[in-house]
């Protein structure tokens, strides 16, 4: 006799996952980051309260905040100069802010033109 097992699919909040939030932050957002089609890195940010594993979440929760979390808003160094270089800087921001989804994602021709677009949000 063949037995069958069901999985079952809990929804966890972004947030839950981290000790250090005690209340339940404004945005919470899984950050990835991929160079040059390399492996990606990522970290979680969370902002009022800031924390996650971002290595500045007050830097760029502070970019995030007047924005009101629309990562296509940002302008962080509008006239920053960057090198001709092609390095493409492949960024993805999954999460919420204000109860509201946020999908975000960009290719930079390079780490330059990323940061002066992004400033701290990518920088992990």
């Amino acid at each position: 006799m063949r037995a069958f097992f069901a999985a079952a699919v809990v929804a966890v909040p972004l947030f839950a996952a981290h000790p250090a939030v005690a209340e339940t932050p404004v945005g919470a957002l899984i950050l990835t980051m991929t160079v040059d089609g390399g492996a990606p890195t990522a970290a979680k940010l969370f902002c009022d309260p800031d924390g996650g594993t971002h290595t500045t979440p007050t830097q760029a929760c502070d970019l995030l905040r007047p924005v009101r979390g629309d990562l296509g808003r940002l302008t962080h160094g509008p006239g920053q100069i960057c090198t001709k270089e092609y390095l493409p800087h492949r960024v993805t921001a999954v999460g919420v802010w204000e109860g509201k989804p946020i999908r975000y994602a960009r290719t930079f021709g390079n780490r330059c033109e990323m940061i002066a677009a992004t400033g701290a949000v990518f920088t992990f």
